[in-house]
C-alpha cells in the first residue's frame, strides 16, 4: 500500500508540473501576441461599413449631444473682474422707472399674418404700473390687422398695460422705417417724454445677422436694411445708453452686434437662429417687471427667454428657437483682444492647411442654413479648432453669454454666431465694409478674407459645370480637372480675376470679375495656387458597373454629397430638387440610385403631386434621425420655403420663411402655421433643352389648404426621369456626375 501511495504521489506531482509548464507557455504566447502581434491577413473584414462616419459627414449631420457642456438654461450671476461698470444704476426696492422702447417695423409679419399686432395685444394684456413705460413706434407694413392703427403714416403709442393702448403721436411722417434718423428720433423722444433711470431698446421684425442686419418696410421694398453701422450711427446720435438692447427678429444675436452695442448698452438680447413668426412673449414678463422694477436685467433677460421659448415649444411645436442674453461689459473689455489673437492663429492655420479650418467651419452650427449667408455658432467652431487662442476665446465667450435658451433640436448654439464665409464668398465685400465701420478687428477681418480667398480661388480655378444641365451626357472627366493641376494656370488665372477679367465660360459667372479683386488677398495669390494644385477634387464621376468609386484622398476633398433628380417633360428637365440619399459601400463607392421615390403633397391626404425638395441637415438623437428641409414654393401669391421634418413619425411642414429673392439676404422670420384658405403653388427651377434656366418654374396644380398639407413619399416610375450626384468640394464648388437615365 505504502509503495502504491508513493507511486501515485509521483504521477501527481509529474501531472501538476506538466499542467503548469502547459499555462506558462499558453500565458507567455499571449503575452508575446501583446508585444508583437501577428498579422492575419485572413481575418474577414468588420461588417461595420468604414464609411459609415463619412456618410454621416456629408448630410451636414448635427448631433444632439453637446461638444462643450449645455449653457441651455444655466444663469451666470458671475461678475468678472477688472471690466468696466455697468452703463445702468438699478436704484433699488421698487423705485426703479423703467421705459421700454418697441422700435416695430411690421411688415409682412403684420399684413399678412397679423403678428404685430398679437405681440401689441400681449403687451397690453400685461399688469399695468406707473413705473413702466412701454413706447412703441409702429410703421412698415402696407395694411394694420385692426382699425386702431394707420397704414398711411408711423404713429407712436403707449401701451399702458391692462388692455390700454393711447396714441401719442398720430402722425409720425411716412418715410421708412429704416432710416436710421428715425430711430434716432424715436429714442430722443422716449427719453425726453418718458424719463426714466432704465432704458430698453426692442427691435421688432426681420432680421439677416451681421452682414444684412435689421428690418424689412413692406412700404419701401427697394430700402435697404439698416446695416450694424446705421444702427450705431442712430444710437451714437440718441446719446441714451441702455439697460438692454433686444431685436425680436432672426439672426441677431452675433458677435458683431454685441461689440457695437457695447458702446450703447450693458445687455444684448436676441436670438442666433431665426425666430418662429410668433416672436417674443410679452405679457408675462412685462407684468413681472411691474411688479418689480428694480429686478435685475440678468433676471429680466432670463424671464424675457424663457418665456419665448416656452412659448414657441407650445404654439410653434417642431420649429427652432434660441434667445440669449449677453453680458456687454464683459464683451466690451474681453472679447477683442481674444478675437484678435484667434484671428491671427486661424488665419496661419488656414495658410498651413485651409482643410482643416474648413473642416471646423462645415461642422460647426449654421443657423439659417436655407438662406446660405454664412453665420455660425462661434464658441462651437472655437471648440473645433485645437489652439490655445481658440480655447481663451471659447472660455471668455462662456463667460460673457449669461443666460442662454434653446429648443432641444438646437445642440450647440451657445449664445452668439458670427460671419464666417463658406457656403458663398458673395458677402465678403460686404462684411469687410461693415467691419471697417463698426470697427471690428482688423485681425479677424484679415482671417475672413484669408479664408475667402481660398474658398473663391478654390472655385473659380476648379472645372465641373455651374449647373447640373451640362452632366446629363457623360464626359471626360480629365478635361474637367485639367486646371487644377496646374499651379501656375492657377495663379495666371487668378491674375486674370484680379484685372477684372472673367472667363465666359459656363462654369465662371458676372459675381467673380465684379467682387473677386475687391477682397481676395493678392500677397497670398502664389500660395494659394500651388495649395489648390495639390489640394482639388479630381474623381472620374462617370459611372462604372453601377459605381462611382472615390479613394479616401478624394473623398477627404467633398463636403456635403445630394441626389438631385430631375423629370424629362419633353421640353426639358424639371429640377426636383437635392437630397442626401446615397450609399456608399465598404470599398468607398457610391452606388447607382434604384430608388424611384421623391416627396409628394396633397391637402386631403390621398391625391399627392410631386414636389421639389432640397435637404438641410439631419439631427441624430439617442433614438431617432430628423431630416429637416425645404419646399420652394408660392404662398398666397409670394416666395416662401416650407419647412418640412420628416422622421419614423412620418413628414410635415412645420412653418414657412418667406424668400425675398433679393441681392441682400434677410431671414424672414417663420411663419407660424400654414392656414385653412392658403393657396400654395410649388415652384422649381426647369432646364429646356438649350440649357437655359427658368427657376420660377410652376409645378404641378395649386393646392388650397383644407385642414393641413400632407407631406409624404410618392412612386414617380412612372415619369422619365434623369439622377445626377452633387459634389461639392471643400472650396463649395458643385461638381455633378453623369445622369442616370
Amino acid at each position: 500500500m505504502k509503495k502504491n501511495n508513493i507511486f501515485k504521489i509521483i504521477i501527481l506531482i509529474l501531472v501538476a508540473v506538466l499542467l503548469f509548464s502547459f499555462v506558462s507557455s499558453l500565458l507567455n504566447k499571449k503575452k508575446d501576441e501583446t508585444i508583437e502581434p501577428v498579422i492575419d491577413n485572413t481575418t474577414p473584414v468588420d461588417e461595420k461599413n468604414p464609411f459609415e462616419e463619412l456618410t454621416s459627414a456629408l448630410s451636414s449631420s448635427y448631433s444632439s449631444s453637446w461638444k462643450l457642456s449645455s449653457n441651455v438654461g444655466v444663469l451666470d450671476l458671475n461678475v468678472l473682474d477688472g471690466v468696466r461698470e455697468k452703463r445702468t444704476e438699478i436704484l433699488g426696492g421698487g423705485k426703479d422707472v423703467y421705459t421700454i422702447m418697441v422700435y416695430m417695423c411690421a411688415a409682412d409679419l403684420e399684413s399678412e399674418y397679423g403678428m404685430a399686432v398679437n405681440d401689441l395685444v400681449e403687451m397690453a394684456n400685461a399688469v399695468a404700473s406707473e413705473k413702466v413705460n412701454v413706447i412703441v413706434y409702429t410703421g412698415g407694413t402696407s395694411k394694420w390687422n385692426t382699425s386702431v392703427l394707420s397704414s398711411d403714416h408711423n404713429q407712436i403709442i403707449k401701451i399702458s398695460g391692462n388692455g390700454n393702448i393711447s396714441y401719442l403721436v398720430d402722425n409720425a411722417g411716412n418715410g421708412t422705417i429704416l432710416d436710421p434718423d428715425t430711430l434716432t428720433s424715436f429714442i430722443e423722444y422716449c427719453a425726453n417724454n418718458f424719463e426714466a433711470n432704465r432704458y430698453g431698446l426692442i427691435l421688432w421684425d426681420h432680421g439677416g445677422g451681421s452682414i444684412s442686419g435689421y428690418g424689412y418696410d413692406e412700404k419701401y421694398p427697394n430700402v435697404s436694411p439698416m446695416t450694424l453701422a446705421d444702427i450705431d450711427r442712430a444710437l451714437t446720435n440718441a446719446e441714451v445708453e441702455f439697460d438692454f438692447v433686444g431685436f425680436d427678429a432672426c439672426l441677431m444675436a452675433t458677435t458683431e452686434t454685441a461689440l457695437m452695442l457695447s458702446e450703447h448698452a450693458d445687455y444684448l438680447i436676441a436670438s442666433e437662429e431665426s425666430e418662429p413668426g410668433i416672436g417674443w412673449y410679452y405679457t408675462d414678463w412685462l407684468t413681472k417687471l411691474a411688479n418689480n422694477t428694480s429686478m435685475t436685467t440678468l433676471e429680466l433677460g432670463k424671464n424675457i427667454a424663457d418665456d419665448f421659448v416656452n412659448h414657441c415649444k407650445r404654439d410653434t411645436p417642431g420649429q427652432s428657437a434660441t434667445l440669449s442674453v449677453v453680458d456687454l461689459a464683459e464683451v466690451q473689455d474681453v472679447i477683442p483682444d481674444k478675437l484678435s489673437a484667434f484671428a491671427s492663429t486661424t488665419t496661419q492655420l488656414i495658410d498651413n492647411d485651409y482643410r482643416t479650418i474648413a473642416s471646423a467651419r462645415s461642422g460647426s452650427r449654421e443657423f439659417a442654413s436655407d438662406a446660405y449667408i454664412d453665420m455660425v455658432d462661434l464658441v462651437d467652431m472655437a471648440s473645433k479648432i485645437d489652439t490655445n487662442e481658440a480655447f481663451d476665446l471659447t472660455r471668455s465667450l462662456m463667460s460673457a453669454i449669461k443666460y442662454n435658451n434653446t429648443t432641444s433640436d438646437m445642440s450647440n448654439a451657445y449664445g452668439l454666431s458670427i460671419y464666417f464665409p463658406y457656403r458663398t464668398t458673395a458677402y465678403v465685400n460686404s462684411a469687410l465694409n461693415v467691419y471697417e465701420q463698426i470697427e471690428m478687428s482688423k485681425d479677424y477681418s484679415n482671417c475672413v478674407r484669408t479664408f475667402a480667398s481660398y474658398t473663391g480661388a478654390g472655385q473659380v480655378s476648379s472645372g465641373g459645370y455651374s449647373n447640373p444641365y451640362g452632366s446629363f451626357d457623360s464626359y471626360d472627366y480629365t478635361d474637367v480637372y485639367s486646371n487644377q493641376s496646374d499651379a501656375e494656370l492657377i495663379y495666371n488665372m487668378l491674375e486674370q480675376l484680379m484685372s477684372g477679367y472673367y472667363s465666359d465660360d459656363s462654369g465662371y459667372d458676372d459675381y467673380y470679375s465684379y467682387y473677386f479683386d475687391t477682397w481676395f488677398d493678392r500677397s497670398k495669390a502664389n500660395s494659394i495656387s500651388k495649395y489648390i494644385a495639390n489640394n482639388h477634387f479630381d474623381a472620374d464621376l462617370n459611372w462604372k458597373d453601377n459605381k462611382i468609386t472615390l479613394t479616401d484622398k478624394q473623398w477627404a476633398m467633398v463636403d456635403t454629397l445630394r441626389l438631385n433628380v430631375f423629370i424629362d417633360d419633353g421640353e426639358g428637365y424639371i429640377d426636383l430638387g437635392k437630397d442626401a440619399v446615397f450609399t456608399i459601400d465598404p470599398e468607398g463607392s457610391l452606388l447607382m440610385p434604384e430608388d424611384k421615390y421623391w416627396l409628394g403633397a396633397s391637402v386631403d391626404n390621398e391625391n399627392y403631386q410631386v414636389i421639389p425638395y432640397y435637404h438641410l441637415y439631419q439631427t441624430v438623437y439617442d433614438d431617432r434621425i430628423v431630416y429637416t428641409g425645404r419646399i420652394p414654393a408660392l404662398l398666397n401669391g409670394y416666395y416662401v420655403n416650407l419647412i418640412t421634418e420628416i422622421d419614423d413619425n412620418g413628414s410635415r411642414v412645420i412653418g414657412a420663411t418667406r424668400d425675398y429673392r433679393e441681392g441682400v439676404k434677410l431671414v424672414a422670420k417663420n411663419i407660424t402655421e400654414i392656414k385653412e384658405g392658403d393657396e400654395i403653388q410649388f415652384v422649381c427651377d426647369y432646364y429646356d433643352y438649350d440649357g437655359n434656366l427658368n427657376n420660377t418654374f410652376t409645378l404641378g396644380d395649386k393646392l388650397v389648404v383644407k385642414d393641413d398639407i400632407y407631406i409624404a413619399d410618392i412612386d414617380i416610375s412612372e415619369y422619365n426621369l434623369l439622377s445626377s450626384y452633387e459634389f461639392v468640394d471643400i472650396y463649395q464648388k458643385a461638381y455633378y456626375s453623369s445622369a442616370v437615365r
